[in-house]
């Protein structure tokens, strides 16, 4: 099945505990730091906690990147270094959150997800923003630089990342978690042009199996992209802190991809349960093709196996019941008769069509 978040904190516990999470394997953190003014950018590898806290209280811009599923321990010292809420820290421990847009006191708060889509099911993934007047804190779940694009354009002189507020940088990190779900749609397009090719051709009992699969991965996908759509819309309102109204604007194309997300997932959302009709209808043709030449073969067994029950019978031909049964030729005259029957039925059926 995809993905389900499952909680083991019990009814009750405070809110903000970084508690009740499974182990995760891998909880080394990868820490890029990004310092930019309008006239110079600075990237930093494998940072430390204590660097990135003096980076804060600089004039530039600053973002600091966090890379992995970090631990209780870590994100505890890492909400003390950057002031970040623990509620929001809490949503950022656990992951797999519904996207949404929170407001604290000094800092906003995003969740978005970046999912993956392997072995047909969605594999939830997420992305959390926290933002504040002239500083971006970006944690994600996995280990891949999904934020290099961005990274490339700050490097580059006179770059609107660069020249705008840090709100800019803000939509930037939006657009691109909301961009790369284009080509998780293809791949989803692909499988199920596969599935469509293999419904119609050569159906295996694992089809109807795998169409299922790719419908719920694409309700869950369709689940995610909904909430994200509302999370944009929530960022483009005027009484969001720290968004300038020129923010906003590059913000409307945003939400205009996150719709176009929408509409292609339901488009192949219906396109699948189209394809289940297809499974369902070929499955119904090819068992009407068996009930077709079960029919066949009986009808040309039936009028046979009447001759042969009734030349079957204990008759005494010597007493005239079945005189037949003494011809020199009767055994001939059976097949010939059981010939003429056969292709007798067989050009009636020919004629009706049937055959």
């Amino acid at each position: 099945m995809d993905e389900i978040a499952r909680r083991h904190t019990p009814p009750g516990t405070a809110p903000g505990l970084l508690t009740g999470r499974a182990p995760v394997p891998d909880e080394a953190l990868d820490f890029t730091l990004t310092e930019y003014t309008a006239e110079e950018c600075q990237i930093l590898h494998g940072v430390e906690v204590d660097e990135c806290r003096f980076h804060l209280g600089t004039p530039g811009s600053t973002w600091i990147d966090v890379a992995g599923r970090a631990s209780s321990e870590m994100l505890q010292d890492l909400g003390k270094a950057f002031n970040l809420h623990p509620l929001a820290l809490e949503d950022v421990f656990h992951a797999h959150q519904r996207s949404k847009l929170d407001i604290y006191a000094g800092q906003g708060f995003i969740v978005l997800n970046d999912p993956a889509y392997e072995d047909g099911e969605i594999h939830q993934r997420q992305v959390s923003i926290f933002f504040g007047e002239n500083y971006v804190i970006s944690f994600h779940d996995h280990k891949l630089d999904i934020f290099k694009p961005v990274r490339e354009r700050l490097q580059a002189a006179g770059s609107r990342l660069r020249t705008f507020g840090i709100d800019y940088l803000v939509y930037a990190l939006i657009d691109l978690v909301v961009d790369r779900k284009f080509p998780l749609i293809e791949s989803l397009a692909a499988h199920l042009e596969t599935l469509e090719d293999e419904a119609l051709d050569h159906p295996m009992p694992t089809t109807l199996a795998s169409i299922h699969q790719a419908r719920r991965a694409l309700g869950v996908f369709h689940r995610l992209e909904w909430a994200e759509r509302e999370t944009i819309l929530a960022m483009m309102r005027p009484e969001t802190p720290f968004i300038s109204a020129n923010t906003r604007t590059y913000l409307h194309d945003c939400f205009d991809h996150s719709i176009a997300v929408l509409e292609l997932l339901e488009s192949y959302r219906d396109t699948t349960n189209g394809l289940m009709e297809v499974y369902l209808m070929q499955a119904s043709n090819r068992m009407s093709e068996v009930m077709k030449t079960m029919a066949v073969i009986t009808v040309f067994f039936m009028p046979l196996s009447f001759l042969a029950g009734i030349y079957g019978m204990n008759f005494d031909r010597d007493l005239g019941n079945m005189p037949e049964l003494g011809w020199h030729y009767g055994y001939a005259m059976f097949w010939t008769i059981a010939v003429v029957i056969v292709l007798g039925l067989f050009i009636w059926l020919r004629r009706k069509r049937w055959l």
